[in-house]
Order: structure tokens, then sequence, then C-alpha cells
């Protein structure tokens, strides 16, 4: 999207003509007309990164409904090459685990047993036997997968590791060295194990060192007993999410399509509960091998509603939530002294290659949070209006990373990239030649957020 200029100027010894002014002049005005498009540039950047989403936005793609569960968005387009005079050596990495399957298989069959009973009574619609149906075929996959990875979400770390290779191959040539480290959970260990191995098909001469252990859990997945407090469901602000919640899960419409059986569901049904229940199934479907889908028992609108409700509870669990009073996003502090040591070791020991990390989406958000990436630090109080300023599907889609791309030139100048699922994304740090950003900088406004 964004292209380098570049202006070239003669290196041989002819004289300069009478005629130079004029080139020079031109040279000048074309400098005076690119910074003014820079200028632009950045200020729309700015607009772009602070502009509200829209409900309208979220329709366009009913599957951003499914917050933490929306799959992971492929960037639009190939990132523009390197400042003149820079080469990328280092490449700093947060990624979530791809694509899984819900938490609990029992979400599944919840639900199916709920709908079987009601068959064996004659209580279910048209609409309600062919939603037991395509629960009954889903089940036969799902049973026994508890929050395991995809086909899908493995394929994403594939592919997101291949695409690092091709735009940043200096990174990883010759016996550069890789470190990858994840959390103790299947899930992301999987999801380093596939993103790894394209790294070193692409370059077996690669230094890898790949680990997930305890040791590391310290920052790749860190929670102070004060945040865990927070979010105990006896913390104050729980009363206000439940009601919020109970809110947008009323849906006569939905119950009534399922069920032909009024003093049924009053006997049986817990509406808020099957509603929530097949609100999860139908936002998994995308993260499965599968064209089975549970869109059509819902409206929009009331896909829209429910989200708000889940978007709001995690934006207050993970996010920069006025409520948290900042104890949530600081669970970011070890991670972020990590980047700052790791980054450093490369720089001075004038290496190449990148240090990988895995975790879960309860640490990308309180990261993103911290650094203020694209915006991700705005607070809201209304319940309401948090979708307007902050989005799950933006902040921790499936298989979401964020990169840091290290560039140097000859004279040992750094600049850094900040990448947020693949997308040049802004931090509040002053530059004059976005997206890159002096790394002296950039480590300054780091040490400061971490009183290190």
């Amino acid at each position: 999207m964004r292209k380098t200029e570049r202006i070239f100027t003669r290196k041989d010894n002819k004289k300069i003509s009478l005629e130079a002014p004029k080139n020079i002049l031109f040279m000048i005005t074309l400098n005076s007309q690119l910074r003014r498009f820079q200028s632009l540039f950045l200020f729309a950047a700015v607009i772009l990164c602070n502009a509200q989403t829209s409900k309208e936005e979220i329709f366009s793609d009913i599957r951003k409904t499914g917050g933490v569960y929306y799959v992971y968005p492929n960037p639009a387009s190939t990132p523009p090459p390197p400042p003149a005079g820079y080469q990328p050596f280092y490449i700093s990495h947060y990624g979530r685990h791809g694509s899984r399957w819900l938490i609990n298989d029992k979400d599944f069959s919840g639900a199916l047993e709920i709908l079987k009973k009601a068959s064996e009574n004659n209580a279910l619609t048209e609409t309600g036997k062919s939603a037991l149906q395509r629960l009954q075929h889903i089940w036969a996959l799902a049973e026994g997968h508890n929050g395991d990875l995809t086909q899908v979400g493995a394929m994403q770390q594939k592919q997101i590791s291949q695409r690092m290779v091709k735009n940043n191959p200096q990174v990883f040539e010759g016996n550069s060295i890789v470190t990858a480290k994840s959390t103790l959970v299947p899930r992301c260990i999987l999801s380093m194990a596939y993103f790894t191995n394209e790294l070193v098909i692409k370059n077996p001469k690669l230094q890898l060192n790949m680990e997930s252990s305890d040791k590391y859990m310290k920052y790749l997945n860190h929670h102070t007993k004060e945040s865990i407090d927070f979010r105990s469901n006896d913390s104050f602000w729980q009363e206000e999410k439940r009601k919020f919640k109970q809110e947008t899960l009323q849906s006569d419409r939905f119950i009534k399509n399922i069920f032909n059986n009024e003093e049924y569901v009053y006997k049986n049904i817990n509406p808020e509960k099957l509603i929530e229940a097949f609100y999860w199934i139908a936002s998994d479907m995308q993260n499965l091998e599968t064209d089975i889908s549970f869109y059509d028992l819902f409206t929009k609108e009331e896909l829209f509603n429910i989200y708000q409700g889940i978007n709001y509870q995690t934006y207050v669990n993970d996010g920069p939530s006025p409520l948290s009073k900042g104890l949530v996003k600081n669970n970011a502090i070890p991670l972020v002294k990590n980047i700052l040591e790791e980054a450093e070791n490369y720089i001075k020991n004038n290496t190449n290659g990148a240090s990988l990390r895995f975790g879960h989406d309860g640490n990308i958000i309180p990261l993103l949070a911290f650094l203020n990436v694209n915006g991700m630090n705005k607070e809201e109080t209304d319940p309401k209006e948090v979708y307007k300023i902050w989005n799950t599907f933006q902040a921790a889609p499936m298989a979401a990373n964020f990169q840091m791309i290290f560039y140097r030139n000859k004279q040992n100048e750094v600049l850094v990239k900040f990448l947020l699922n693949e997308n040049e994304v802004k931090i509040p740090v002053q530059t004059s030649r976005f997206p890159y950003y002096p790394w002296q900088d950039v480590k300054a406004y780091l040490k400061k957020l971490t009183n290190s």
C-alpha cells in the first residue's frame, strides 16, 4: 500500500550545466510535496486508529461477533520495502495460539442434550430439528477436543511463519538464532511447533531453541494476585456485567424459532443459557474445516447484542477498562521487560534472528493495552459504548500476533516497526518516518512504562 520514494543523484564527474538550478528547484519542490504527503499520511493513520467501530462494520462480517473466536484475518497487502540502506535483522514476536475448539466439549454436548430431550417430547420446530441434526454431526467431531488446536489453527501458524520469512528473509539467513517459548498448554505448544517447523524447512541451518516450561510462564502468562482477585466472581463490577449480559441475551424470537411448546420451555429450558451456548457454538464453526453453520438461528442484531456483553466482559477482564485501574494491563510488564532484554542482546551482539513467544488472548490483550498500540488503551465505563472504542476481534482473533521488526543500516542505526496481525500499527512515540521508529526512542518509552 505504501510506497518508498527514492531520489537518485548522479555520481559521474560531468560538469553541472547552467540549467542545474531548475533541477534543484524541482527536487526541493518534490521533497516539499513528499513531506506534505507524509504529514497527510500520518494524520490519516492517526484518524484511522482513533476511528470508532460501527455496528455496520460488524454486520459486514458477522463472524466478528465471535470476538476471540474470530478466525484470523489474513493481511490484505504485502508490506513495503524497508527504508533505503536498512535491512531487517531481528524480530520480537508474541502470538496467540491458532484456532481452537471450544474450551470444554460440554459446550457442545450440553446444547445437544437439551435439544435431544426436546425432540423426544416433540417440542422442536423444523428449525430446531435441523439444529439438532447439525449438532449431532459436529459432536461426533468435537467429543474429546477440549480447547484443542484445529487444523485451521495449524494452517494459520504455518502461513504467518511463511509470510514472516518471505517479508524478512535476512532475519532468517545462515546460522541465525531463533528462540521459541510457549506456555504449557498443548494448543500453544503445537502452534509453536507448526510455526517453527516452517522456519526450519526454509533454512535447515537455522539455530533453533524451542521450549515449553514453567520457567517462562512468569512473563508469557503473568497474572498478579491483585488482577486475579479483580476478575473473581465476587468482584465489585460483576453485578453490572451480569445485568448487561442478561439484557443482551434476551431473545424470545430465538427460543420460539427452536421450540414449539411454550409450556415445555417454561419447565425445562433456561433461555439465556441456551442462547449463549449456541452463540459460542456458532462462533466456533469458523475455526473448523466444516461447512456447517448455526448463524441462521440468529438475526444479526441478536448476534451483535450478545457480542456486546461478551466484548464488555473481555474488555474489563483483560483490557484497559478504567475499572481495573491498570491492574490488568500491567500484567504485561514482565513480558515487556523480556522484549527489551532480548532485543538489546541481539542488537549488542550484532546477531540476526527472532524471539518467538506463544500464549493466549489473556496475554496479548494486556500487552496491546499496556503499549497503547493503535489506541488500544482507550477507557470507557458505559458497557453499551465499549464496542465503539475497543473490540476483541481486533485485539485478539485466533492466532493474533504482535511483531516488532528491527532494521539496521551500515552505521548501526536501528529502526523498529510494529505489526498487529501483520498490519502496520502505531505507538505513542514521535517519528518522522512512520511506520518506522528510532529504537532509542522506543526503548526509552518501554523503559519508562516498566520503570526499568
